[in-house]
């Protein structure tokens, strides 16, 4: 029998999401998910599909049954996904209670300061949350870095931490059916760049927002894949500029890339990523990218040649004359030799799912305790774990993000009506104006007709004399035109 891996995460992932799902169907043996939240607690079987919604009192009231339930689901080793403090309690309290080992996967600088992803690059840690974080490291059984980057920055600031580099593996592409949103014909760019993923302002929103008027003139469009901090709904943001395609499930995003034609994929990040999934997937789909130079992006980039890194300091304005140059450029830097490197093997540029299970799996052999016959009464001890209510306090942190991304949608919509009143004024008080101005015109018109009229008849009546005139005796006619001349000298 295979040993139970629980997994403790937060209960909001994003790339920790994708990582626990791909060890769950990559990695042999059955695995647990705990999503630890500051009020509320789920347990997950992804197996079976199941959530179970936990009540974090009765797990700090009772933990004998915590034990006894976790005991009866085979729990031989707890693999650690964060060191938020919720995350935290749980993982060294189902290591005490079970009396098994824990090992501890560093996914971002967070372990240095809990404001890692608000303070400018590099900043130093936070000494009382290191402080916190870092008896953890140590006491774990064994740590994992998903690059060179992140494995530096923890020996850097806990000496003689022993840190293995398992990089994210990705699954080879599947042949998924993805198409653009309809809209984006409407105004669709020669030249398109991507970007992937939720986009905050600590991955470049910022940058996005301002590039659409620097591009002004060129051929050049920017298409998020997923959605903005201040657009989550897909549409034209900036009519033939800035597309925003909304959220997309992960083994869509090489055929996504692929549908709307990019041709480069910008990483604006303001923040150092640890790995990036997103780059390995603009990777997998052939394509080129400009990348900030930080973090595991950087060092990622360097090491495969695949991309450009954008300087220190860059800001929108840099960026738009970068694209501008990219795509005008044909030389041996351009697109054409960028993408000629990436059809060349290179196994390490997109690590294989494959080949991470393999790593995680062995570790998990090593460290997981030998998985002894499942206690008995799992299901009762579970009841009194159970949530009671599934309340607003239970996912108090989920409405947050729902009632932010619901303000947002109700916002932009509030916009487009007020865009749609003031156009609908508009254009009645130009319909009012046009209309009395074609009135104006009907009258001019009459009276046009009328003087046309008079001179008609006017030129009637003089051809009739001219008529009569000509038959009087030239003799008679000269007299008169004589004294005719003579009246107006």
């Amino acid at each position: 029998m295979r040993a139970t891996v629980l997994h403790v995460t937060t209960l909001f992932g994003g790339g920790v999401d994708r990582h626990l799902r791909d060890i769950a169907r990559a990695v042999p043996g059955r695995h647990l998910f705990w999503h630890a939240g500051r009020e509320s607690d789920v347990l997950e079987d992804p197996g079976e599909g199941r959530f179970d919604a936990l009540d974090g009192a009765r797990l700090d009231a009772d933990p004998a049954a915590l034990a006894q339930f976790l005991k009866s689901e085979g729990v031989a080793l707890v693999h650690q996904h964060s060191v938020a403090p919720a995350a935290r309690k749980r993982a060294l309290q189902c290591e005490a209670l079970l009396g098994v080992k824990r090992v501890l996967t560093l996914h971002d600088v967070l372990f240095l300061r809990p404001d890692a992803f608000e303070v400018e690059p590099g900043a130093a840690p936070d000494p009382a949350w290191l402080a916190a974080t870092a008896p953890m490291l140590r006491d774990a059984a064994a740590v994992f870095a998903p690059s060179e980057f992140i494995a530096a920055k923890a020996l850097e600031h806990v000496p003689g931490l022993a840190v293995n580099v398992v990089p994210n593996g990705s699954p080879q592409p599947t042949e998924v059916v993805a198409s653009a949103r309809a809209q984006f014909a409407e105004h669709r760019p020669r030249h398109v760049v991507a970007v992937l993923g939720a986009l905050g302002p600590h991955k470049g929103s910022d940058l996005i927002e301002a590039l659409p008027a620097l591009l002004e003139g060129t051929d050049i469009g920017i298409v998020v894949i997923g959605y903005l901090d201040r657009q989550l709904f897909p549409g034209w943001r900036v009519p033939g500029r800035l597309f925003v395609h909304g959220a997309y499930d992960d083994p869509h995003a090489v055929a996504l890339l692929r549908a709307y034609g990019t041709q480069l994929v910008l990483f604006p990040n303001c923040v150092e990523e640890s790995f990036s999934y997103a780059l390995s997937d603009a990777w997998a789909a052939g394509l080129p990218v400009l990348a900030a130079p930080l973090g595991a992006l950087a060092e990622r980039v360097r090491a495969h040649a695949c991309g450009w890194l954008l300087p220190k300091g860059f800001d929108a304005h840099f960026v738009a004359e970068r694209l501008r140059h990219i795509f005008a450029h044909t030389g041996p830097s351009g697109l054409a030799e960028v993408k000629s490197a990436l059809a060349r093997p290179d196994p390490a540029r997109v690590p294989a799912l494959e080949d991470m299970a393999r790593s995680l799996d062995a570790f998990y052999r090593h460290f997981a305790i030998d998985p002894a016959q499942p206690a008995a009464g799992g299901a009762e001890s579970l009841k009194k774990l159970v949530a009671t209510n599934i309340d607003g306090t239970l996912f108090r942190q989920e409405l947050v993000r729902l009632a932010d991304e619901y303000a947002q949608v109700k916002s932009a919509l509030d916009g487009e009506r007020a865009r749609t009143a003031k156009f609908e004024t508009e254009s009645r008080e130009w319909m009012a104006k046009l209309e009395r101005d074609v009135e104006g015109l009907q009258k001019e018109l009459e009276q046009e007709v009328g003087v046309r009229r008079e001179l008609g008849q006017a030129n009637v009546q003089l051809q009739i004399h001219k008529d009569a005139f000509d038959l009087l005796p030239q003799v008679l006619r000269k007299f008169l035109l004589k004294k005719i001349l003579d009246a107006r000298s």
